[in-house]
């Protein structure tokens, strides 16, 4: 079966349909280009010798219009090519431009039918067709810059001229996926149709009714909407944007640096020269390493542990009708409220009715605030809260289909709770814990199906935060793993899979950050120094900052458990500048973290946080200590890497993926490295390790190379 069929009807009328062989859906890359090219070039031959009244352009997959570029293609590209190759690379890029090019100026109307999402180059290809028809409910547009790419098929140049330079930006830059109805509203899309009978129907009947149909840019006389970069009304965006991307990405992501300096620079020019300038800015970040981070973390990784890579392949999907929460806290709270929203029918659990409708009135303040933002309606309100039950009675939790634990961290509690729990709940049902860093294993001993008892981390808040690192315990059997998985699925968030062991592996990876912001500002480093240190790695905040939205008495109480655990276990507890410092912080200046009035940072009621002074006359009274900056970025970012692999040597993680995207969406690791693994790649085994060493001569074990590593630097393989 041929990638593009071309079928004429009796009305003249030529489909052009896409049906990738082998493939559920359609992709942009060598086989499309040889396809593209011998099909438009018998539409020419076909369009010449008369009888055609126009093209119709559609999938011949089910649901599923295009799904881009083929980025596995892309990341087999070698980053540093010989300027003959290079060269033919970009002659490559603007091939794949010439056929659009050709389709939409043919001489005869071509439209296009949406039967699903198009996205990427799906959606350059359609933005090459004079009329666009989509079915409602599906998602359009161009979200290459999410990978650290921006669209090289036309679709910079085509936007740009058809909706304006300051609309174009921020759609292309910010990589938005808009549903139908919105595209129709910015004039992305032309008409919406119901079904695809619909669908087929209304792109034909535009046709026959518009013969002389070209695009808007191709008419004499065309203005781009807003004018070019020339124009006063512009001169602000012109002058002033350059430097407001710069401030919001930290000047670590190339792509939005391109695609600003690309729209500009299209709108000075002719469209057929604008072409060749997104394809040189395409090419450019083609070969830049952070593009392949990103589409090695946010793209292969993402698709395979969304397909559930880490799924144990034991039952069908696993469906949750009835969700018992315990803890109507925030976070229980924040669950609560994603759970409604999905549908699921919560009953949650708090030891007074008080505690439980605080609990709900948090979720319905939630709500309250999606309207006011257009977000939801009050309709859909009204139902979601429906669906929230609040009770102080476990009898309530009876025919709950998973329990999630969300109570104070404290083992005793948590047994209780668990006792209590599975004396209603069926005997098949789930009990998850959320916790941080208790280890499940001994947090099942409670339970009386350690079978059925598994670790559901999620993240605060819960109703944002898009991670839930899934703990597996040494008892939990594969059938509890693949129902934990599916609801995490079900209540639309990313699920990572860990083995137990304390800390798991986000919270045992963040705390070395966390742990030496500490050690740093013991030694007399400017805290300023640090926060920012860690802000132009890319960190969305500072390892001090980070600890003060826990509060510096979460951390302390924490610590003060695993020190508890530690000596039970007939260990011996290792003091360490965090421990230190959050104890000073605590228990002598009582500092104890932002919702307490102030940790590291002072809250003034109106104004910025800022550095708490009283932090110099603590640790720097004789003056800061002077380090070399770029040793303050390492260290921050090194000895998070380091605990990944140690993680990773010791079991308790066994997928590169699920690493890096953990340490990106669970903890912020910058996003430009494409996460803690996938930053040693990029910067080079060898020269990671050499690092390494240099890091901890000066400052110590953190910095030691796990054997791991060391193997893999000098066998050359990477983490995969």
């Amino acid at each position: 079966m041929a990638y593009i069929r071309l079928e004429k009807d009796s009305d003249g009328i030529v489909e052009l349909i896409f049906d990738q062989p082998g493939k559920t859906v359609n992709t942009m890359g060598r086989e499309y280009d040889e396809a593209m090219r011998a099909a438009v070039a018998e539409l020419v031959a076909m369009v010449a010798d008369g009888g055609v009244s126009g093209v119709y352009v559609r999938s011949g997959k089910p649901k599923q219009f295009f799904a881009g570029g083929d980025i596995n293609e892309m990341l087999n590209m070698d980053l540093n090519p010989a300027a003959e190759e290079k060269a033919a690379m970009y002659a490559g890029v603007m091939a794949t431009k010439a056929p659009l090019r050709q389709l939409e100026t043919l001489g005869v109307p071509v439209a296009v039918g949406l039967n699903g999402p198009a996205l990427g180059g799906g959606f350059e290809i359609a933005l090459a067709c004079h009329y666009r028809v989509a079915i409602a409910g599906i998602q359009v547009g161009l979200p290459e810059a999410m990978i650290g790419l921006m669209p090289g098929a036309g679709g910079v140049v085509r936007m740009t001229y058809l909706l304006g330079m300051q609309e174009a930006i921020g759609l292309i830059s910010q990589g938005r996926r808009l549903k139908a109805d919105k595209a129709l509203e910015k004039g992305l899309l032309h008409e919406l149709a119901d079904d695809e009978a619909d669908m087929h129907a209304k792109a034909k009947a535009w046709i026959k009714a518009n013969a002389g149909a070209v695009q808007p840019w191709d008419q004499k006389g065309y203005i781009i909407p807003g004018g070019g970069p020339d124009e006063v009304a512009n001169q602000g965006l012109i002058f002033f944007g350059p430097a407001n991307v710069m401030v919001q990405t930290k000047n670590l992501m190339p792509a939005q640096n391109a695609i600003f300096a690309c729209v500009v620079d299209c709108a000075r020019v002719d469209f057929d020269t604008a072409q060749k300038i997104e394809g040189r800015y395409f090419l450019s970040l083609l070969l830049d390493q952070t593009a392949r981070n990103m589409m090695t973390t946010f793209f292969v990784q993402m698709e395979a542990l969304n397909k559930g890579a880490n799924r144990p392949d034991v039952s069908e999907r696993f469906k949750c009708k009835k969700l018992g929460i315990i803890g109507a806290g925030q976070m229980g709270a924040g669950i609560a409220t994603v759970a409604a929203q999905k549908g699921i029918q919560v009953v949650l659990k708090d030891i007074s009715q008080q505690n439980a409708d605080r609990g709900r009135a948090y979720a319905e303040a939630f709500f309250t605030k999606g309207i006011s933002k257009g977000k939801m309606t009050e309709e859909s309100m009204h139902t979601c809260m429906a669906l929230i039950q609040a009770t102080a009675d476990y009898a309530d939790l009876a025919g709950c289909d998973m329990v999630i634990e969300a109570v104070f961290e404290d083992r005793g509690i948590k047994a209780a709770v668990t006792t209590e729990c599975e004396a209603v709940m069926a005997s098949d049902s789930v009990f998850a814990s959320n916790t941080s860093a208790l280890p499940i294993s001994e947090l099942a001993q409670a339970s009386v199906r350690a079978q059925n008892f598994i670790g559901m981390h999620f993240f605060s808040p819960a109703e944002k935060m898009p991670l839930v690192e899934i703990v597996r315990g040494k008892q939990t059997s594969d059938e509890t793993l693949a129902k934990a998985f599916d609801l995490a699925q079900q209540l639309g968030k990313t699920p990572i899979v860990v083995n137990d062991a304390p800390g798991f592996f986000t919270t045992r990876v963040i705390s070395k950050t966390v742990t030496q912001g500490a050690i740093m500002l013991e030694e007399g480093v400017n805290p300023v120094l640090i926060e920012s240190a860690a802000r132009d790695n890319g960190s969305p905040v500072g390892p001090l900052a980070a600890i003060d939205e826990i509060s510096q008495e979460t951390a302390y109480k924490n610590g003060q458990q695993s020190k508890a655990d530690t000596i039970a276990q007939g260990r011996e507890w290792q003091d360490n500048a965090a421990s230190r410092i959050l104890d000073l912080m605590v228990n002598e200046f009582g500092r104890k973290g932002k919702v307490h009035g102030g940790g590291y940072y002072e809250y003034p009621a109106a104004g910025k946080k800022y550095i708490w002074p009283g932090l110099k006359d603590a640790f720097a009274a004789q003056g800061y200590v002077d380090i070399p900056y770029q040793d303050i970025k390492d260290r921050l970012t090194f000895s998070q890497c380091l605990e990944a692999v140690r993680a990773m040597e010791e079991g308790v993680i066994d997928v590169v993926g699920d690493g890096n995207i953990g340490s990106i969406m669970g903890i912020g690791f910058p996003a430009q490295t494409g996460g803690v693994f996938q930053a040693i790649n990029a910067y080079g085994l060898k020269a990671f390790v050499s690092r390494a060493q240099e890091l901890e001569a000066r400052y110590g074990n953190d910095f030691t190379v796990p054997a791991l590593l060391l193997s893999r630097a000098e066998s050359g393989e990477l983490f995969r």
